[in-house]
């Protein structure tokens, strides 16, 4: 007569819990609709180890199944699995893989979800760990206000365990804790027109003889964006040739044939002077547009030649690229 093997199976969280969610910062672009996934952040790994406990009768060889439950009390910000974080229209999904586990793009549906994790090993053997990638994406859920909003706690994942020899659950603590870190800039202008080409007239070199500093051929152009309100507007243009230029004159392209000659351009009759590419606000030479409006916003500027030494003639051509930041 032979009997059923039966050892108890026990198990802990080994790595990778009580996790702080980090999303550093992340643009949300302009009118995005609900769903829209704003990012998806690196994937962290949690691990478990499992061993069995001597039992009766005591095998040598036994298989026991732990199910690692994940949970959530926060409240549903869109479909079933994205739940609301502490910045309006913002949600957070949580997705978990594992090979070892068999799970394949598992979330968190309507507050819940089951990992199960078989283990095959000796009776009083060592622990034998299993692990699992969990991915955080922001998605999102409604109106995010324009500007920047601090991230500062997020939805909360508790860890169960409920092992194939008992039915009883035991907490393991968090996945998760609530606390966040990041800031979420709601990018409240998207671009109407995409490389706008500005034709300057041609003029004869003397137009700038009259030393370093003369100018010609002022030519009006616009960049256009559709906006939501909220937001105070700022741009940095970026001399795209030379990306440290941070004066008044763009770098000719190295295909420009002219001597001594350089692009300046205006803002409210003024030239604008060059900074990075970044939409931190008080980034360097940026500047203030205005309140975002609801709708179209005009943005007039001046481009012109300037004279930069002994000018020669030739064909002229320079790059600029621009950054929105909101506050």
């Amino acid at each position: 007569m032979s009997l059923s093997a039966h050892a108890k199976i026990e198990c802990y969280s080994l790595s990778g819990y009580n996790q702080v969610l980090a999303v550093g910062s992340i643009s949300v672009p302009a009118n995005a609709t609900v769903g829209t996934v704003v990012t998806t952040l690196a994937p962290i790994t949690y691990s478990e180890q499992c061993r069995f406990v001597n039992g009766s009768p005591n095998p040598t060889e036994t298989t026991g199944t732990n199910t690692a439950n994940f949970s959530t009390t926060s409240p549903l910000g869109f479909g079933t699995d994205v739940y609301q974080t502490a910045v309006p229209g913002l949600g957070i999904r949580y997705i978990f893989n594992s090979s070892q586990c068999s799970a394949t793009n598992v979330t968190m549906t309507n507050g819940t979800a089951a990992v199960p994790c078989v283990f095959n090993g000796p009776v009083g053997g060592a622990f034998m760990p299993a692990s699992m990638t969990v991915t955080a994406q922001l998605v999102v859920t409604g109106h995010i206000q324009g500007g920047i909003s601090t991230l500062n706690t997020a939805p909360e994942v508790m860890i169960t365990f409920v092992n194939s020899d008992s039915p009883t659950a035991w907490g393991q603590g968090w996945l998760y804790t609530g606390n966040a870190t990041g800031t979420i800039t709601q990018a409240t202008c998207s671009v109407n027109q995409q490389g706008v080409a500005v034709s300057l007239p041609g003029v004869g070199t003397g137009a700038l003889s009259s030393g370093v500093g003369a100018t010609a051929g002022a030519t009006s152009f616009s960049l256009s964006f559709s906006c939501s309100p909220g937001a105070k507007v700022y741009i940095t243009l970026t001399d795209n040739v030379n990306p440290a230029n941070q004066s008044n004159t763009l770098k000719l392209t190295a295909d420009s044939t002219a001597q001594g000659v350089g692009v300046q351009v205006l803002n409210s009759g003024s030239p604008v002077s060059f900074g990075p590419d970044s939409s931190t606000v008080g980034n360097k030479n940026q500047w203030l547009i205005g309140s975002s409006p609801s709708g179209p916003l005009q943005v007039p500027l001046v481009a012109r030649y300037i004279s930069t030494g002994k000018v020669s003639a030739g064909t002229v051509r320079a790059l600029a690229t621009f950054t929105m930041a909101y506050q």
